[in-house]
């Protein structure tokens, strides 16, 4: 019988993922090292994936509607008795040694390398890194895949898209907010973790490929939402600098606009400043973390976004 310190679980959030599903639990099956729970986490989903949790043995918990990426987080760790758990996007597909690189890792938490599905030679997540304008930065996303994305080194801040953690480090932080609902969640918990000195390791070695914005789609209203107000609640507990601050979210809502969900941002900001209180204590994180940025920019290049955030700021 495994120990829960020995134990690794796998808690995978779903919702009419179907399609998805029946990619990545065959990559699970595949694992060299074998998970010895797989908990899917689902919000009345309709369309057959209870069908396909059962032809692979997953465990099937159904909260009978949908909550949000960290409300369904909390349910799969609570029904977990793993010492380590794994959460991963439903939209995920895991190269087979994936879980076998992440558990040899020391360290609270560890991710790998995450390839863009449709475009394998370009990265979708690596780390992550936060700035002073409540905008953070998924390190390497959109970038051609290199030489610099193979260096492994000790992170602040990790995507959820697929990570490996430790339950200490859940209980330390208090876990996921469930007030943010869903997008930028992970960063809170990454600041949180890394004020209480705890951090992460990325292992490039532990490869997946992410579909990415398949729940919504991409630039969906209520993704934009969201989103737009989860940045300011990122300021009201982390701080920021102000004009950055401006400028960071006005850039993030031209680009909204571009996209025709300029009022999903205005009201995801209107929210996000009704609800605002500062609890911030110290900005010192956030300078460390977007120096990053920037030397991360100057190795790789930057997206029009932070060329016009360097320039402005």
């Amino acid at each position: 019988m495994v120990s829960s310190e020995e134990a690794i679980h796998v808690v995978v959030p779903t919702w009419r993922g179907r399609e998805h599903l029946a990619q990545l639990l065959p990559s699970l099956a595949a694992q060299t090292l074998q998970p010895t729970a797989v908990i899917l986490v689902d919000g009345a989903s309709e369309d057959g994936s209870r069908e396909v949790a059962a032809e692979y043995g997953a465990t099937w918990l159904d909260l009978g509607k949908n909550l949000g990426f960290a409300a369904a987080v909390h349910a799969g760790i609570e029904a977990s008795t793993a010492h380590r758990i794994a959460i991963l996007n439903n939209d995920i597909r895991l190269a087979p040694d994936w879980l076998e690189c992440l558990a040899r890792v020391d360290a609270s938490f560890a991710v790998g390398k995450v390839l863009q599905w449709q475009h394998p030679e370009r990265i979708d997540a690596t780390w992550d890194l936060a700035s002073l304008s409540g905008v953070p930065m998924r390190a390497g996303a959109g970038k051609r895949d290199s030489a610099y994305w193979n260096r492994g080194r000790s992170i602040d801040l990790a995507p959820w898209t697929a990570i490996l953690l430790n339950r200490e480090y859940w209980e330390a932080t208090g876990g996921l907010d469930l007030s943010f609902e869903s997008y930028l969640e992970d960063v809170d918990i990454g600041l949180r973790g890394s004020k209480l000195g705890l951090r992460g390791i990325y292992e490039p070695a532990a490869v997946a490929w992410h579909r990415g914005s398949s729940t919504l789609g991409a630039w969906h209203p209520r993704q934009v939402q969201l989103t737009s107000r989860n940045q300011l609640k990122l300021v009201a507990r982390h701080g920021g600098d102000w004009w950055k601050v401006i400028v960071g979210q006005g850039l993030w809502g031209f680009a909204a606009a571009r996209h025709g969900c300029f009022l999903p941002w205005l009201e995801g900001k209107l929210e996000g400043i009704r609800n605002f209180k500062n609890e911030a204590d110290s900005t010192a994180l956030l300078s460390r973390l977007e120096s990053e940025i920037f030397a991360s920019d100057a190795a790789t290049g930057s997206d029009r976004f932070w060329r016009c955030y360097w320039m402005l700021t």
